[in-house]
């Protein structure tokens, strides 16, 4: 459903849907390119799954609950926090991944606070 309604909304920032219709946005988007919504979900995967580690289904299925980013978005910002060496991700088993993906099945580490 997510996708579905991120699809029809009228603004996004950063890739991060509105959920919602206002034509105000189409016309000025100058103005709604401010928000840094990614930056906040980085922060927020950072803060919340600190010294843990997730599968990606099992990050996105917990952390996504109530919040406006789908599964794209969790990609995108587990993407550049793994360019930036402050997570790392590998299939089970020692299966080959390749880097810049996260399957269902990734095993995401994330540091804890402070390291």
């Amino acid at each position: 459903m997510k996708h579905v309604m991120a699809k029809r909304s009228s603004a996004a920032q950063q890739g991060v849907a509105s959920f919602e219709y206002n034509p105000a946005d189409r016309r000025f988007p100058v103005l709604f390119d401010l928000a840094r919504p990614l930056d906040e979900l980085e922060g927020m995967l950072l803060s919340a799954f600190a010294g843990k580690k997730a599968t990606f289904r099992q990050l996105y299925e917990t952390h996504s609950v109530g919040k406006p980013y789908i599964d794209s978005n969790y990609k995108q910002v587990l993407k550049a926090l793994e360019e930036k060496g402050l997570i790392t991700a590998e299939k089970p088993g020692g299966q080959k991944r390749r880097k810049g993906t996260f399957a269902d099945d990734a095993v995401i580490t994330f540091p804890r606070k402070g390291s």
